[in-house]
């Protein structure tokens, strides 16, 4: 590519690529067919890149609008950003098709942005997929070669787009920058559209009907000057919006907005020159204001849930100390790896989750469960990051890198959650181009009947009309309602990682429990053992509990946890199954996992058998307590009406009493993953919706066909990827209150969707028959919007009894 040069012209011209003035003489880009002016060889160098790469039609698709290209110091750093491995390493997530990286971004404008963004950067080799989200600012990038992220940090930077990693300081900056904007528009908009009603009173009320002409014409002057840059300033990202709707062939909600914004203020401007009495400056600047305000208000809604992972995430510490052979070293939290030794002292923030090795101590939990009351720590004991300790010390073993802490994974599944669509939603989003037209053919159909009356008048109803229509409320019924009860249940301690399946839960008919880990504290002890030949006590004994240990070690399932206290015989190969785990040890063949049927156990324990090529050699009897709040659970939803059951894959001697103690409806034992899925499915033919309760990597097939999902706090990863929802605490008692939160939710976005389209069934007839003044329009349909805000907002409060 060559270098721009920069070339007389007869006079000054804006940039074709950011808008900015161009100097005298501007740069050229050069191959530029069109021969489109430039304000700097930034900006030209970026043209040049988008007609070499084909997509010229980025300019067709954007419009004029345009944004400065990052300076050369800001460019190279945020590449710099890219040549840390590390850095990268801690975002990057693995995907069938490579590895998965989520960039920040900033300068996105429009849709045209982002299909710009998405051509450009997915011609580069070694990119499979990129997806950018408009909303959130954000690009996710699939790839398979390790530089391809830094060869697209460098393609969006030279189109003019800023590019970095989440969590680095400029991309908040820039959030904050656009938080800023829209504060001061609706400011600038609140302000103006009080001196403008101020001085329009005046004119109302007929104080100046008595000859006083100038001073009548004066006032008109003055709501001219102060409605203006509300109209032209603050409202201008609704004539933006309308804009670019049409040019892409999907005129959306901004259209009637921007057409009621510029007849209200171009026609006002006609009837003074031609002096009439109407005009209609306050009603154009309270429209702007009060719509920015629902904007502003739909935004502090939409990122509270984030906004309480961010602080969660914010107060982790950036550095540990690790013990590093015989001494302790400071290191940056980033770099701590599964494994590493950490120590922590009275007062530290655990960076990474991790199990207690040894040490005791007061822990507080409240950022991350909501739990007030600190809980003991002790050795054996897992704690999640951002846990803080209250007393003592601990030296705990880091059970994941940071990146793939219960913190790190909240934030995963808050974006997987505002990311999803409900059917409501996509359904709005395919109506919402025929409401636009609608709208603007009943304001046709106004201007004609009303006509007869005189341009004035008909141009008045015609407006009225275009202003009263309240698209907005119809639009934010379901996501403000949706994502208040998510920040409702994130704060009562569950993580919605499904908004549908929270929606769903008020319509279950019935429940699948799992049994270890979920209905019982998943604590299991060692009460027996026996041999083939009935002996229950042996020093051989210890030598096959060495060897299940071996087996047992580092399996998920709770049930290994009894054998933590063993000294592991060396197995080798060894391979862990859901139901238990073989290996090789001394050249031959072991296996344990659930003992049959046939094998008596005592009443209520758990019985496994280690087996040697296949001859049984071991009975291990185990015995686990049932959660302290297990049975106030059942208790509450039986009262429900829904029918409740026990799968497991344990014996039947433990599932049985378990039930029993519980008073369950129905329970299976030794059931397979299969089994407890199919067992599911039959149920939902039979009687409807199912919620399935689980913790375990056997209750994942389960988990995925239930219409809704739990998993406990406790839950392997496998199971917390599968179900719809996440306990963050080993309480119970939210999975009692849910229920209600989600008919509560429910009933609120009905109510919602009644209000918003009863107020414009019924205000679009009046302001047609003429029955509503512009202004009273603007009012009327933001005071809708707001209704909607405010009534998703009251879930908020959840659990407090306002609901």
């Amino acid at each position: 590519m060559t270098t721009a040069r920069p070339i007389a012209t007869p006079s000054e011209v804006l940039c074709a690529h950011c808008g900015e003035r161009a100097p005298d003489p501007p740069f050229w880009a050069p191959g530029d067919v069109g021969q489109r002016p430039a304000c700097c060889p930034g900006c030209a160098a970026a043209m040049a890149l988008i007609h070499d790469l084909g997509l010229e039609d980025y300019y067709r698709l954007r419009g004029g609008d345009g944004a400065p290209a990052p300076d050369g110091g800001e460019r190279d750093r945020a590449l710099a950003l890219f040549d840390v491995p590390e850095l990268l390493a801690s975002h990057r997530r693995p995907d069938p098709a490579g590895e998965r990286l989520t960039l920040a971004l900033s300068g996105l404008t429009c849709a045209a942005c982002c299909w710009l963004i998405e051509k450009a950067a997915g011609d580069i080799p070694g990119v499979k997929a990129v997806r950018t989200n408009l909303a959130a600012m954000t690009l996710t990038l699939t790839y398979d070669r390790a530089d391809a992220p830094r060869r697209v940090a460098e393609r969006l930077l030279k189109l003019g787009y800023g590019v970095t990693l989440p969590g680095d300081p400029a991309a908040e900056a820039g959030q904050r920058r656009e938080a800023r904007r829209l504060l001061g528009r609706l400011a600038l908009a609140g302000l103006g559209a009080m001196q403008a009603m101020m001085y329009s009173a005046a004119l109302y009320l007929g104080v100046f009907e008595d000859g006083d002409d100038v001073y009548a014409w004066l006032f008109r002057i003055a709501s001219l000057v102060v409605a203006t840059p509300v109209v032209f300033y603050a409202g201008w990202p609704f004539f933006q919006g309308a804009w670019r709707g049409l040019r892409a062939g999907r005129p959306g909600m901004d259209l009637p907005v921007a057409l009621a914004l510029g007849l209200a203020w171009a026609g006002s401007l006609v009837n003074m020159a031609l002096g009439g009495r109407h005009v209609y400056f306050e009603s154009a600047a309270m429209f702007v204001f009060f719509l920015l305000l629902s904007h502003w208000l739909e935004q502090r809604q939409r990122h509270r849930v984030r906004a309480a992972w961010r602080r969660l995430e914010d107060a982790l510490p950036l550095v540990v100390r690790r013990q590093d052979g015989d001494r302790e070293t400071w290191v940056a939290s980033r770099q701590v790896r599964a494994g590493d030794r950490l120590c922590l002292s009275q007062g530290e923030v655990i960076p990474v989750d991790g199990r207690v090795v040894s040490g005791q101590a007061q822990v507080a939990e409240s950022a991350l469960t909501g739990e007030p009351l600190p809980r003991p720590a002790a050795a054996g004991d897992l704690l999640h990051a951002g846990a803080r300790l209250l007393e003592g010390s601990l030296v705990l073993d880091a059970a994941a890198p940071a990146a793939h802490s219960l913190v790190a994974r909240i934030g995963e599944q808050v974006a997987r959650a505002e990311s999803e669509r409900l059917p409501l939603v996509s359904d709005w989003g395919r109506v919402a181009p025929l409401f636009t037209l609608g709208v603007l053919a009943l304001a046709g159909v106004t201007l004609a009947l009303h006509w007869s009356a005189g341009p004035a008048l008909a141009f008045e109803h015609t407006l009225a009309v275009l202003v009263v229509t309240c698209p907005c409320a119809l639009a934010l019924a379901v996501p403000l309602t949706v994502s208040a009860a998510l920040g409702a249940a994130l704060k009562d301690g569950v993580l919605v990682a499904s908004p549908s399946q929270l929606l769903a839960l008020d319509r279950v008919r019935g429940v699948l429990f799992d049994k270890t880990g979920t209905l019982t504290e998943g604590r299991f002890e060692r009460v027996g053992t026996r041999t083939p030949d009935g002996e229950e006590r042996s020093s051989h004994h210890r030598d096959l509990l060495a060897v299940a240990a071996g087996l047992e070690q580092g399996h998920p399932h709770p049930l290994a946890r009894a054998f933590d206290d063993l000294e592991p015989a060396p197995v080798s190969a060894v391979r862990i199954r859901a139901d238990g785990a073989e290996g090789r040890y001394q050249g031959r063949r072991w296996d344990i996992g659930p003992a049959p049927a046939a094998d008596a156990a005592p009443a209520g324990v758990s019985a496994l058998l280690l087996k040697e090529d296949d001859v049984p050699r071991l009975w291990i009897f185990l015995r686990d307590r049932t959660r302290a709040d297990a049975a106030d659970l059942v208790a509450g939803w039986r009262r429900r009406g829904w029918r409740l059951r026990l799968a497991s894959g344990d014996g039947d001697s433990a599932v049985a009493a378990l039930a029993g103690e519980l008073a369950l409806d129905q329970w299976r034992a030794r059931c397979t993953p299969d089994q407890k899925a199919a067992w599911l499915a039959g149920l939902r033919d039979q009687e409807g919706p199912q919620l399935m309760v689980g913790d375990g990597i056997n209750d994942a097939p389960a988990l995925l066909a239930a219409d809704v999902s739990v998993a406990t706090a406790n839950a392997t990863s496998l199971a917390r990827r599968a179900a719809g929802l996440y306990l963050l605490n080993t309480d119970l008692k939210p999975l009692l209150r849910l229920p209600a939160l989600a008919g509560k939710a429910r009933r609120r976005i009905h109510q919602n969707l009644i209000w918003a389209l009863g107020y414009n069934l019924l205000a679009v007839p009046l302001a047609m028959a003429g029955w509503v003044p512009p202004w009273a329009a603007a009012l009327g349909m933001s005071a809708s919007s707001l209704i909607v805000t405010f009534n998703a907002a009251r879930l908020s409060r959840w659990p407090s009894s306002f609901c």
